[in-house]
């Protein structure tokens, strides 16, 4: 962060020169020229630092090539040179001095460039020695030092998989595919795209495990390049992937800009890339403006893609900024082309006679969390109530809907269409519903699910215990439903309104 403050402060200084400058040749400099022109500077040069900013002019973490710096610099002095000329036609300012103006955007790029070169020269000067060449004091070749030989051992672990691919992920998430997938030639297929064409290219069944290193947040169509993927591998394949979290995105940008700028920036990035999406009309423009470019996709949403598309988890990891999945393909892609980014959505639950319905329900999940059923409760098991233990999938907005009950108030619609009653045993998704026992099972798809659950007339706590609470409710309904239904309501009222009963 300090270099980034010395760089700013550089920009600064010539920036303040330039000006001056620009007054000094000026024939008739007086106080209220200095006012008129010194508001004006102001905005331009504060625009360019601005827009430096945005670019990533400055090094931070990292060292730039000659060829990168050029670019950045003329790209910042371009964009806020334009803008300037720009405001300058449109709010017809004409009274300005046209050679004012001049040697101030030129000189700003003059000076900057000058400094720059400056820069290159001193950094070029600095003496690095040859890897090659060794002194008294250094070790040969053949004595290589103690991380030397670890990193040759760990080269050797990873069956030599070339240095292009070790640049591209590095060498942890290199280790850690290689544990799963070797480099067999023949039999693994290892690839860097986003377009589905490289993978449909290739031979079906042939290749027994295909690694893509690029991330899957900038494939226009992720699924549709998955399933291209499962219909290459045979059953058993593996496949590893890649991609950057929501959370590995904030944290990514927070740190890519320097304070109360990274806020401002992230605010818009969440506007555009995790809001609009989810809009009716936004959807379509978010597509067109960004071709599903370096789209913002969550834990839950990367895993349930692939989950939707045929693959098993094997293992995931979290390294260098993003996570890596290694999956099996276990079955055919769901291909579900109903899926859903907005606030209202549809689940399938089992209802009467075992028959599936739609139920209705606002949004407390992120998109594809219904894919991970299986896979979340294999390694989160179930939490007090009865719910997924540590469920990342629900939402932070979602985790108050369920506080306040609103996001089962569409449910409301299902009561409507004659598949569900206000009271009842809970709509179960196939995997929930699997879980119960052949005989509650029968018993459940007797009658109708419920809106209001006997789950807030006993208040359970474990699994066990909530199926004897529905085992007692079905008995009774079957005995005497109107006064069963009348009485389990208003016992789930009692303890929703003075017990503060919450869905979690």
């Amino acid at each position: 962060m300090k270099r980034l403050y010395r760089q700013l402060l550089t920009d600064i200084a010539i920036c303040s020169i330039v000006f001056i400058a620009s007054l000094a040749i000026h024939s008739n400099v007086s106080l209220s020229t200095i006012r008129i022109y010194g508001d004006l500077a102001l905005f331009f040069y504060g625009l360019h630092l601005f827009i430096s900013l945005v670019f990533r002019k400055y090094e931070t973490n990292e060292t730039y090539s000659t060829q990168k710096l050029l670019v950045l610099y003329s790209r910042s002095w371009m964009y806020s040179s334009g803008i300037a000329l720009l405001l300058i036609y449109t709010l017809q300012l004409g009274y300005l001095s046209r050679l004012l103006v001049l040697f101030n955007i030129f000189g700003l790029l003059s000076a900057e460039m000058l400094v720059l070169v400056i820069r290159l020269s001193f950094r070029s000067s600095l003496f690095i020695p040859d890897s090659k060449e060794t002194t008294a004091n250094e070790p040969a070749d053949d004595a290589a030092s103690p991380s030397e030989v670890i990193r040759s051992s760990r080269r050797k672990q990873i069956l030599e998989i070339n240095d292009e691919v070790l640049e591209e992920v590095g060498e942890e998430a290199l280790f850690f595919i290689a544990q799963f997938i070797d480099a067999e030639p023949g039999k693994t297929l290892i690839l860097n795209t986003t377009t589905r064409f490289n993978i449909v290219n290739q031979p079906e069944k042939v290749y027994q495990k295909i690694v893509n290193l690029h991330r899957l947040n900038d494939v226009r169509f992720v699924n549709k390049f998955l399933e291209a993927i499962n219909s290459r591998l045979p059953e058993k394949g593996l496949v590893a992937v890649c991609a950057e979290t929501k959370n590995q995105r904030k944290e990514r940008i927070l740190k890519k800009y320097p304070p109360l700028l990274n806020y401002g920036y992230y605010a818009i990035d969440f506007l555009i890339k995790r809001v609009l999406p989810k809009l009716p009309v936004g959807k379509k423009l978010y597509f067109f403006l960004t071709h599903g470019h370096n789209r913002v996709m969550s834990r839950a949403e990367i895993l349930g893609r692939i989950c939707s598309c045929g693959f098993s988890i094997e293992q995931e990891q979290k390294l260098g900024g993003k996570l890596y999945v290694i999956a099996r393909k276990v079955k055919q892609p769901a291909f579900n082309e109903n899926a859903t980014y907005g606030p209202f959505i549809y689940l399938n639950r089992v209802g009467k006679n075992g028959k599936m319905i739609k139920v209705y329900k606002f949004r407390t999940m992120h998109p594809y969390s219904e894919y991970l059923q299986d896979y979340i409760y294999n390694n989160n098991n179930l939490d007090e109530g009865g719910k997924i233990k540590d469920d990342y999938r629900v939402t932070t907005l979602g985790r108050i809907l369920r506080k306040i009950w609103l996001d089962e108030l569409p449910m409301l619609i299902n009561v409507l269409k004659g598949e569900m009653k206000i009271v009842g045993v809970r709509p179960l998704s196939q995997h929930y519903f699997n879980l119960y026992s052949p005989e509650m099972q029968e018993m459940r798809t007797r009658c109708k699910p419920g809106l209001v659950p006997p789950f807030y007339a006993d208040m359970p706590k474990t699994f066990e215990e909530i199926e004897a609470s529905e085992r007692r409710y079905l008995e009774a309904y079957r005995k005497s439903p109107f006064l069963t239904d009348v009485r389990y309501f208003f016992r789930a009222f009692y303890n929703i309104i003075f017990k503060r009963a919450r869905s979690n």
